[in-house]
């Protein structure tokens, strides 16, 4: 209101002296006079409209722009720029780029994504596959993650001319557009006419299916090609300047041209183009400068020295008798409340600072500064002299980056180091996934359930001693990451000695009472991202619980395993000691050799896959089984209370989701599930006619194929192994389920006696047969031949290289390297080397020396 009297007051007097004179004299102290009592204009909206649209677009944070921030260029070789392309976007003038789109990457298959990636941004490629050139084409876009909540691949083409991705992306915020497409094409100078008009038919197709109500951003390197069809779809070019030797290849179509502007930046080190910087020229929903700081804040527990003596000083101190004048659950409750006590008063908080920009100096920002002021005076001399600064400012820092991790030389700080250099995996996020519902999608419904329990007291029982509970505690993994009950397993691991006396009478009640209690009952789950091409994840729940339940598991098991030592099965080879997937890939192949040497014309394996192995096994049923044998009865009645009233939540991107029942399956990541599942599986029916492999919830039956009735005598055997785990709960997945036929001919000499036997299949469901299988890590092939296995050696040999290159560039010493390699990369290759020619892998080794 203030404002608006103001200005009519003003406009009043304005229009007065225009009717009465043709020019108008004021003095400054004359206009104050209209200025009203109390007026006063608000800080905000002062910083709102101080510098336009720019500096409102500068200071707000990329998860709060509607539209993106746009950097576009030819890079050529991305793996060659990948450094100076972090060092670029962690500047203030670029942190908040929302989209990177690159063109001639010059990649293929055998670069992984995390070769290319940059920091909290998601990369879509479409390498050149087509081109009989060795190097050259490729396009990558990058997508930030804070920005955008859901991406999606809509459109790809290639050819050996053009490369083009379309990524379609919906932004936290958007309320104009109802999806926004980026589109990120490469067309080679030498492309023809019929090569570019099948593209513009096949991308014009797509644009009018899906760009209704959208917003279309096309970049790229055009090479002058004629782009008429982008205009004919309603798109204009808003560079309006040269890019390349003053020439203008690439461009930026948008549908919606308006609300965007150009501007030309100085090229990346070593590159003839420039980069293109489209800025929206719109206010954003906040305007609040949060991204400023290059920084976020982290608050962690500090699991110091000095920290955890004190936590011991004060357990030492403590009169444990007073807990023990009470119930078991009010004892347990009361204990539990006061260790997390102790824990948060000795272990407090604090507040980490995270800098994303490790590559940035006053120097180096100077350097960058000179270089943009010299490319608008087109002065390539001086642009090419400040390149090399730049690079060598750019390596200075990144040794002395390293030198800080390399002070400490411990194994997790160089492992830390590592991966950071080589930019290692990072964790699947999908913002928009419901906690909730993903909770829900973890328990399986079951129509099993618990047998009655008398609860008895069994006098057999013989309690545990101290120096059990002492081992176990000691045998505890030293985390820091918090159960349901808030405590780690750190803190019982450093005051074994002095938390085993109370623990061992609280374990020896809760075994003799058979009653787990109730506030260690509770399950954490954390959902793992299994491995997937597609944008559909799928998650494996892994349960976190209380590291005193764990305890008693550990103790649980020291009666268990001698009691049920007549149950092992011989031909289960995992969570055992001293086997491993290198054992049960040894007697599959043995098992195939032996019975191709007697005569057999082939041998067929099934390779069976099950759906959700450890969380649909029927706790009633397993309780049934365990009844039958020597056990003790105080050890069914406790297992009965422990698989009763078990209640688990999800957390998942810092989110909790409330709290559900589980009524089956033993949870992953406890101590007793490898043991009970083993224990589950031991009565599943075999013939001395077959051979079984199982390594965990993987399960291999193989059968010598002699006439054609010996193919009936391997579906029919199937059959008896689905309805045995229909009946006990368990389901097979037989689109999931392969098959290899195993001999020493070649494929076309048998192809004709296959094919006359009956196929492999499982209740009348025909199993997909195959030529190679990977199994256990191993890649299998139906000729006994390990050509393919070599193979998919030497792609991940040819992806390692580059890491190599990676540590040497940052500066890390030959000693550290070799210890990389020791510890990353040799594995690979000897990983089951006994099963392998000598030959063969004395040429993978000379191969790997090589690099």
């Amino acid at each position: 209101m203030y404002i608006l009297h103001l200005f009519t007051r003003i406009l009043l007097v304005f229009t007065y002296h225009i009717m009465h004179s043709n020019r108008i004299i004021h003095s400054r102290d004359f206009i104050k006079r209209f200025k009203p009592k109390n007026f006063h204009i608000c800080n905000k909206l002062k910083k709102k409209h101080h510098g336009g649209w720019q500096r409102a677009l500068k200071s707000t944070p990329i998860h709060h722009t509607t539209v993106p921030v746009i950097i576009s260029t030819n890079c050529r070789s991305l793996p060659n720029k990948i450094l100076d392309f972090q060092s670029l976007l962690s500047s203030s003038t670029y942190h908040n780029t929302g989209i990177v789109t690159l063109q001639e990457t010059w990649l293929h298959d055998s670069y992984d994504d995390n070769i290319v990636s940059l920091n909290n941004f998601n990369v879509f490629r479409q390498d050149r596959v087509c081109s009989k050139k060795k190097c050259g084409g490729g396009v990558a876009t990058f997508i930030h993650s804070k920005w955008s909540i859901s991406n999606k691949v809509c459109f790809k083409f290639s050819n050996d001319f053009i490369d083009c991705i379309t990524v379609r992306c919906r932004p936290k915020h958007i309320s104009k557009y109802k999806f926004i497409y980026i589109s990120n094409v490469y067309v080679s100078p030498g492309c023809t006419i019929l090569d570019l008009s099948m593209f513009a038919d096949e991308f014009t197709a797509f644009a009018a299916a899906c760009f209704e109500n959208s917003l279309s951003i096309v970049t790229g390197d055009f090479n002058g090609s004629d782009c008429s069809f982008l205009i004919s779809l309603g798109h204009d070019n808003i560079v309006n300047f040269a890019t390349r030797l003053g020439k203008t290849l690439d461009l930026v179509f948008i549908n919606d041209a308006g609300i965007y502007e150009a501007r030309k930046r100085a090229p990346l080190l070593n590159s003839d183009h420039c980069i293109i910087r489209v800025l929206p020229k719109i206010y954003s929903k906040s305007h609040k400068g949060v991204l400023s700081h290059l920084y976020s804040k982290v608050q962690r527990r500090c699991y110091s020295k000095d920290n955890l003596d004190k936590l011991r000083c004060m357990l030492k101190d403590t009169n444990w008798d007073l807990f023990t004048e009470q119930t078991l659950d009010e004892t347990i409750t009361n204990t539990t409340d006061y260790l997390k006590f102790c824990f948060e008063i000795c272990c407090p908080k604090e507040t980490l600072f995270i800098r994303f920009d490790r590559l940035s100096s006053p120097y180096l920002k100077k350097l960058r500064r000179n270089k943009e002021l010299l490319f608008k005076t087109n002065d390539k001399p001086g642009v090419k002299k400040l390149n090399m600064l730049i690079k060598l400012e750019m390596k200075r820092l990144s040794v002395l980056y390293n030198q800080r991790f390399l002070s400490c030389k411990t194994p997790s700080n160089l492992w830390k180091l590592f991966k950071e250099i080589t930019n290692g995996k990072r964790c699947i996020s999908v913002p928009s996934l419901n906690v909730d519902t993903l909770n829900k999608s973890f328990i399986r419904s079951s129509v099993d359930t618990l047998p009655n329990d008398t609860n008895h007291i069994d006098n057999n029982f013989s309690g545990f001693n101290t120096l059990d509970v002492l081992k176990c505690l000691r045998s505890l993994k030293p985390s820091q990451s918090l159960g349901p009950d808030g405590i780690p397993a750190i803190v019982l691991r450093n005051c074994a000695d002095i938390l085993c006396y109370p623990l061992t009478n609280i374990f020896n009640a809760s075994f003799s009472g058979n009653v787990l209690p109730f506030a260690w009952k509770n399950i954490k789950i954390i959902p793992i991202p299994k491995p997937s091409s597609g944008s559909d994840i799928k998650f494996r729940p892994i349960a976190i619980t209380s590291p005193f339940l764990k305890l008693m598991e550990k103790l649980l098991l020291l009666r268990l395993e001698p009691a049920l030592k007549p149950f092992n099965d011989p031909k289960q080879f995992a969570y055992k000691h001293g086997r491993s997937t290198l054992d049960a890939a040894v007697v599959l192949y043995h098992n195939v050799v032996s019975c191709l040497d007697k005569g057999a014309k082939y041998v067929r394996s099934a390779f069976l896959d099950y759906t959700s192995a450890f969380d649909s096994v029927p706790r009633g049923l397993l309780l049934n089984k365990l009844s039958l044998t020597q056990t003790g009865s105080w050890a069914k009645s406790w297992l009965h209370s422990y698989f009763s009233d078990r209640m688990q939540y999800t957390v998942y991107n810092g989110k909790s989701s409330s709290t559900s029942l589980t009524k089956s399956g033993v949870p992953q990541g406890a101590v007793l599930s490898p043991f009970l599942f083993s224990f589950f599986l031991h009565d599943l029916p075999h013939s001395n006619e077959t051979n079984f492999v199982k390594y965990a919830d993987d399960l291999t039956v193989s059968l010598p194929i002699t006439s054609e009735s010996d193919s009936s005598k391997l579906n029919s055997f199937l059959l008896d192994i689905n309805k045995w785990f229909k009946s006990n709960g368990l389901m097979l997945n037989p689109s999931k389920c392969q098959a290899l036929d195993f001999t020493f001919k070649h494929r076309r000499d048998i192809h004709e006696l296959v094919s006359s036997h009956d196929a492999c299949s499982i209740d009348g469901t025909e199993i997909e047969t195959k030529s190679s299988i990977k199994y256990l890590g191993l890649v299998l092939s139906s000729d006994l031949s390990w050509s393919s296995h070599i193979l998919s050696i030497s792609k991940k040999m040819f992806r390692l290289t580059f890491y190599i290159k990676k540590l040497r560039q940052s500066g890390i010493n030959q000693p550290l390297v070799l210890q990389f390699l020791n510890s990353c990369i040799l594995p690979i290759v000897l990983y089951c080397s006994p099963l392998i020619f000598p030959g063969l892998l004395k040429k993978i080794i000379s191969y790997y020396e090589e690099y």
